[in-house]
């Protein structure tokens, strides 16, 4: 077999620092005690959230996020409960993938795919538990991708066909098509071994995702649940020492403390009361660093950022289905301010490819846009949208009217993509292009959906999260023809351009069988973007994830991603 991915855990560390250390919360998972105030939480959240054991564990590492804490279910993604699990904190996931993008192993501890790509072999741990104190087993295993396929109903688990138990600790997964490195990779944040004996019975119940707490947070990561006050938005957990799937777990207990906003985020670190910054695909922003920027303890965090602000042209639509439109407006706009509307002076300008430099497979040789007004004049005149009744805006050849459609992606805080809008109407009103919004269709979120998927819209201004760029990247956003063996209702297509081969190969990226293959149909997508014009990123921001560096160390800043990720439970140190 060829693309053998296998790692296996590392070897017992730190033997004699663990021995004699316990945690310090008490209470069981299903009776949890209630928690601390802020201000008496532990003896660490007191000196910053860590202090010395005399040995080099973090006795608490306290993590701030603007993220709310109502909903602690193992299976979703709700909250901040949820999205902590996409680092494998009290779920267990399969694999991981790192700072590279590369699989790494987790639960389990190696795994093989096979050449065809369509049988996954894999090894998991025999000595896990549950937070409950419950052994992992493998019928845990099994019950799992029952639960995934038949409840879930993932969409990357609809060619499986079998899965099944090899031998004590080993197991395999058959599809029918090569699908396992597109599952994995897919799957990496969001699927994890689940406890038959807790969830067997909500086979049935369609609203699985809105149990909370108790049981319903039961999972076997390196981490558990020890109590939650939803009122004071704080969570406090202990580690499990038996789950060591990355190394022996090297923090011993964890609060989480959610903050109204941003800035009260950056108060709190530099008060001293929280070590690091988490919150899913929400980096602090950048206008805001500056009170943090006198710190010394204080590292901000930078990288690039993969999610993006970016705009998709409806290229079935008479003015905007012309390439000569299409650049033309690419070429009027303002490609600095919109950078810096976005991320402040450490935002740049993109290039052509619809990517950022932090997302795999981004190709630097594409062009950079730059500003030309005179030149988006000229390419409008040759292309024949004139001014033919002189009110200083231009008609289409045929004399008819020209006022393009613009659409900002509806979400709960508006400012931004408006602001964009802003900018993007202005600078085509300089070069003599009519825009207006319609202001029914930011309404609410069906409004904006139903227009978008009708491909009602010249120009939209839409989103591409982090987590989205790390593998779909934001052509997933860009796809106007369904995925082979779906209908059009699928979700999210909200893309106008119909070529067969480009839509065919953004499902051959998502489905791909390896990694080259992914790579392959990128660098082919970014091309189409480059030479077509169907859109573009609007700016390439820096992503903030600050931490203080004065206790702790062992910090591995992620780029777009931050400091929290599966493999700091086993890299931090107190000093």
């Amino acid at each position: 077999m060829t693309r053998i991915l296998t790692l296996f855990l590392a070897a017992a560390m730190l033997l004699g620092l663990l021995s004699g250390c316990g945690g310090g919360s008490t209470g069981g998972q299903d009776d949890p005690p209630p928690p601390a105030s802020p201000a008496e939480s532990s003896e660490g959240s007191q000196t910053g959230g860590s202090s010395d054991t005399g040995g080099g564990l973090v006795e608490n590492l306290v993590i701030g996020t603007t993220t709310a804490q109502n909903t602690f279910n193992i299976i979703t993604q709700a909250d901040i409960f949820g999205r902590m699990n996409y680092n494998g904190f009290c779920r267990a996931n399969w694999v991981y993938q790192d700072a590279s993008g590369d699989l790494q192993p987790y639960f389990m501890t190696s795994f093989d795919i096979s050449d065809d790509g369509k049988v996954l072999d894999f090894t998991f741990p025999t000595t896990a538990v549950w937070s409950d104190g419950q052994p992992v087993t493998g019928e845990d295993v099994l019950f799992s991708f029952d639960f995934f396929k038949n409840v879930e109903k993932s969409n990357y688990l609809l060619h499986l066909e079998n899965w099944e138990l090899t031998g004590e600790g080993s197991g395999r997964l058959t599809f029918s098509e090569p699908d396992v490195y597109s599952y994995l990779v897919n799957a990496c944040q969001n699927d994890g071994c689940l406890p038959k004996h807790i969830w067997e019975g909500q086979m049935d119940n369609e609203d699985y995702s809105n149990l909370s707490g108790g049981e319903w947070a039961v999972g076997c990561g390196p981490f558990k649940l020890v109590s939650n006050d939803v009122d004071a938005q704080i969570s406090q957990y202990e580690r499990v020492p038996e789950n060591n799937y990355h190394g022996d777990i090297t923090i011993e207990e964890i609060t989480i403390k959610t903050y109204a906003d941003q800035t009260a985020v950056l108060m709190a670190m530099l008060s001293g009361e929280i070590d690091c910054y988490y919150a899913y695909s929400s980096p602090i922003d950048a206008t805001l660093m500056d009170m943090v920027s006198g710190d010394d303890a204080i590292d901000p965090g930078e990288s690039y950022y993969a999610g993006q602000n970016q705009i998709t042209f409806g290229m079935e639509r008479p003015a905007t289905g012309d390439r000569a439109v299409r650049s033309a407006i690419l070429q009027c706009l303002d490609w600095q301010l919109l950078a810096n509307v976005q991320g402040g002076e450490t935002a740049e300008i993109p290039n052509t490819s619809l990517l950022t430099p932090s997302c795999t497979g981004f190709d630097a040789s594409l062009p950079k846009f730059q500003q030309d007004v005179e030149a988006a004049k000229k390419t409008l005149d040759d292309a024949g949208y004139l001014d033919t009744d002189g009110d200083g805006l231009r008609e289409m050849p045929d004399g008819s009217q020209m006022r393009l459609l613009v659409v900002p992606q509806y979400s709960k805080t508006m400012d931004l993509r408006n602001r964009i809008a802003e900018v993007l109407m202005e600078n085509m009103a300089a070069v003599g292009i009519d825009s207006y919004i319609d202001p029914e269709m930011i309404a609410n979120s069906e409004v904006w959906e139903s227009n978008i998927l009708a491909e009602n819209y010249d120009i939209a201004i839409g989103y591409t999260t982090a987590g989205i760029a790390q593998f779909r990247s934001a052509f997933r956003y860009y796809a106007a023809e369904p995925q082979p063996g779906t209908t059009r209702e699928s979700a999210w297509l909200w893309g106008s351009y119909h070529d067969e081969q480009f839509n065919s190969t953004i499902w051959r990226m998502i489905s791909s069988s390896s990694q080259e293959e992914y790579l392959e149909c990128i660098r082919l997508l970014q091309q189409v973007a480059n030479d077509e014009l169907i859109g573009a990123s609007l700016g390439w921001t820096k992503a903030f994830y600050p931490y203080r560096t004065d206790r702790i160390e062992g910090w591995d800043n992620w780029a777009s991603w931050g400091v929290v990720n599966e493999e700091t439970w086993s890299s931090l140190r107190a000093k």
